[in-house]
């Protein structure tokens, strides 16, 4: 499995907020994130389609709020009645994968695990991010603690 690591400015990420333990007990269908990125994809959006993953529960290990929208780099540029969450600069994982709904986030999750077991990267939950490049790929930021 292949991954980059890279430094990234501070992102913006406005959109929809899911708040779910779903994604990270490995089930990919979740109707309240369906229902989100249906509305969002019915709006106008400020920047290019992305995903957040911040406010992890560490005492669970599960829950984390998603927010479901698009990249922005000022308040201008957000949709009314979306949010806004913030990534920090600092050093992410790059996991990419090419592909259909639901076998693409499959792969990369796969992709993911097997770095963690063999301690390529050691997460540290301070936010991650979803961009996509175009319909059939995902690249997904995660914030790793700098080797």
């Amino acid at each position: 499995m292949q991954f980059e690591i890279v430094e990234r400015d501070e992102t913006w990420v406005a959109g929809l907020p899911v708040r779910s333990p779903r994604r990270a007990l490995r089930k990919l269908r979740d109707r309240d994130l369906e229902a989100a990125w249906a509305t969002v994809l019915h709006q106008d959006l400020g920047g290019p389609l992305a995903c957040s993953y911040t406010d992890y529960s560490t005492e669970l290990g599960t829950f984390n709020t998603q927010v479901v929208g698009y990249e922005c780099t000022s308040f201008d540029q957000v949709t009314r009645g979306h949010i806004i969450s913030r990534l920090p600069a600092g050093t992410y994982a790059r996991f990419s994968s090419l592909g259909n709904f639901p076998q693409i986030m499959t792969d990369l999750w796969t992709q993911i695990a097997y770095a963690e077991e063999h301690n390529q990267i050691k997460r540290t939950y301070s936010g991650d991010l979803e961009c996509y490049p175009h319909a059939y790929k995902i690249d997904l930021y995660l914030a790793v603690a700098a080797r």
